[in-house]
């Protein structure tokens, strides 16, 4: 059976390097996936898979369906479709061509892994013991977030597990990272409005200087907040985007500071939102402004099931050998929205190594790349997975209760 899958998987490699290289030329952002929801949509189709293009609050997103007649459980492979503001710096033929947006965090990896896991099923379908769904979400990167808005449409109904991949750079292709329990934090979103007043840039002394204040007020977010917290107790406070001001000759009225806070201990999450808000409000008052607060909860931790976990690392030691896969000891500050689907079925994230020549630049580079072979060999490993998930209710069950981690 492996052999034959492996068969099948080899076959359809040119295609998915190139349904891949399409995907990165023609990103789309969050919520506006449209091309690529129809292009994902006909190539299942084409394929004979049962699929439909569900349009949520977030986006489009597309399912597709293989169903079994032996077994009444269902594994979900999920991929996330959106890409980045970002530019392409690339130099290869297949960079974006699309201005100022870029697949910077491999979800047009994660895309073609999960189609190119369909197609090999659906050659194998007489072997499944399992049925099938195939998650292609939009909205990954943004707090509008696709997996909220379609579990919120029942897509979770009646699964029994869920699986998902993400592009790991500091990986060598050939290889996989495996983390049993939290793999990735929590994420939370804030924006603070410095509320100051304008006036001539040459008589700064009758204005209230909006961009001075949040200059202060982002020292504080990067220094003295820390300082409030055990430090054995990891978490970040990542500013992205500061905004403020109308000329130069203009001392700014506003200036707006958006950012997020990532943390693994749930009850850290509003302390440090919290604050952020008494800190930000303290340090405009001491120069004559005022600040506006808005934050908003993201995502919750990332937590592997360890008997999928298990059957994860064997169903792939079977395709890269076990020396070829890393146990991740700690766990990511990066957060995902995969986290909502775990509140309805057990999941597992697996860190896919997709580095090497040329494929090393870090996630959310403008020159980020993947080493294309990781393409194949994690078609196999899903594949794998699938084929070997109706095991996982006997002795993987048996040995998640009598195994610690």
């Amino acid at each position: 059976m492996l052999e034959s899958l492996k068969t099948v998987v080899n076959e359809f490699e040119p295609l998915l390097i190139d349904i891949r290289r399409y995907l990165h030329q023609y990103p789309e952002l969050s919520g506006q996936e449209i091309n690529t929801a129809n292009y994902i949509h006909a190539r299942l189709q084409e394929a004979g898979i049962e699929a439909e293009i569900i349009n949520t609050e977030a986006g489009p997103a597309v399912i597709g369906y293989i169903h079994s007649e032996k077994n009444q459980e269902t594994i979900v492979f999920r991929a996330d479709m959106d890409a980045l503001p970002v530019t392409d710096k690339k130099t290869k033929s297949y960079a974006s061509k699309v201005k100022g947006v870029m697949h910077a965090c491999g979800h047009d990896f994660h895309t073609t892994v999960v189609l190119g896991t369909a197609l090999t099923l659906a050659k194998l379908k007489n072997e499944l013991n399992v049925n099938l769904k195939f998650i292609f979400q939009p909205s990954e990167e943004v707090s509008n977030s696709g997996a909220d808005a379609l579990t919120r449409m029942g897509v979770m109904d009646d699964v029994d597990a869920i699986f998902t991949i993400h592009a790991l750079p500091t990986l060598q292709t050939g290889k996989i990272g495996i983390k049993y329990g939290m793999v990735a934090a929590a994420v939370d979103f804030f924006k603070l409005t410095v509320k100051g007043r304008s006036g001539h840039s040459a008589r700064p002394n009758e204005a209230i200087d909006a961009i001075f204040v949040a200059s202060h007020i982002l020292n504080c977010l990067y220094s003295d907040i820390a300082r409030q917290f055990n430090p054995v107790d990891p978490f970040v406070i990542s500013v992205g985007k500061i905004q403020g001001g109308t000329a130069s000759n203009i001392i700014a009225e506003t200036c707006e500071i958006e950012g997020t806070v990532r943390t693994f201990e749930p009850d850290m999450r509003d302390k440090i939102l919290d604050l952020i808000k008494e800190r930000s409000i303290h340090h405009a008052r001491a120069y004559g402004a005022s600040v506006e607060f808005e934050n908003y909860n993201g995502n919750p931790p990332v937590i592997n099931d360890v008997t999928l976990a298990r059957l994860t690392e064997d169903s792939a030691s079977g395709i890269i050998g076990a020396e070829n896969i890393e146990r991740i000891s700690k766990p990511s500050l990066g957060a995902d929205d995969f986290a909502s689907y775990l509140s309805y079925a057990p999941g597992m994230l697996i860190r896919v190594g997709t580095g090497g020549e040329g494929a090393s630049y870090p996630l959310h580079s403008t020159m980020f790349d993947i080493d294309e072979r990781a393409i194949a060999i994690t078609v196999k490993i899903l594949s794998s997975v699938a084929i070997n998930f109706s095991k996982s209710k006997n002795y993987l069950q048996n040995w998640a209760q009598n195994t610690v981690v």
